[in-house]
């Protein structure tokens, strides 16, 4: 049983620790061929000649793939509204910064959101990469009067490539991001404020695991 982040690459799927997959058997419905990068969880059965494993696929996700922006590039100010979310879940591997984020969409609207991730190339220091996360809700925000009833959270996966961007072998990372604010019992309050999270990144380090911002997002309740 196996839960992993990856590319597929030539309709085989490619794990950030570099591992191949060739799925020979599927549980779930989908096509992994049609996404660019996916979490998946397989069961592995046998590793083949030359490697490769060969797997069940039981699930997939897709997950959602943008080249971060630099601030002094980012002049359609779409780019730059600042609608809270929230973090659910943020690692790095595989060369890219790994999200789940967790955002409160009308219901029924088939209006997309808008996620970006802008680097602030202004006043860079060697070694230290400062990023901000942005959001545009289009307006599906949370009330303040507190009457969210049409309103539910959905998730998302979103991958921004870093490796060209952070060329050292180690370097630190600054994340800032508006946030709602989460509550006893992991209930969404639309108080919001500004986040920042501060890691070391280490080129090739596939082995860090997910940093849990809030408790598992299915278990969120809006106020």
């Amino acid at each position: 049983n196996n839960l992993t982040m990856g590319n597929i690459v030539d309709g085989k799927f490619v794990s950030d620790q570099g591992n191949t997959f060739n799925v020979v058997e599927q549980t779930c419905p989908g096509r992994l061929d049609t996404m660019k990068r996916a979490i998946i969880l397989c069961d592995v059965l046998y590793q083949e000649e030359g490697g490769d494993y060969a797997v069940r696929l039981n699930n997939m996700l897709k997950v959602l793939t943008k080249s971060p922006v630099n601030s002094s590039e980012a002049t359609d100010e779409s780019l730059l509204v600042d609608d809270a979310l929230i973090l659910s879940e943020f690692w790095i591997s595989g060369g890219y910064m790994n999200m789940m984020i967790t955002i409160p969409v009308k219901q029924n609207s088939k209006q997309p959101h808008m996620i970006n991730l802008i680097l602030d190339d202004s006043a860079q220091e060697a070694g230290t990469y400062s990023f901000s996360l942005r959001h545009n809700a289009v307006g599906e925000v949370l009330k303040t009067d507190g009457d969210n009833k049409d309103m539910y959270l959905a998730n998302a996966y979103v991958s921004f490539p870093i490796t060209d961007i952070i060329t050292e072998d180690s370097a630190k990372i600054n994340l800032s991001l508006k946030s709602y604010k989460v509550l006893s019992g992991y209930i969404i309050s639309s108080e919001t404020f500004t986040d920042t999270i501060e890691i070391n990144y280490t080129k090739g380090a596939f082995e860090q695991a997910p940093v849990s911002k809030s408790s598992t997002s299915s278990d969120f309740s809006l106020n």
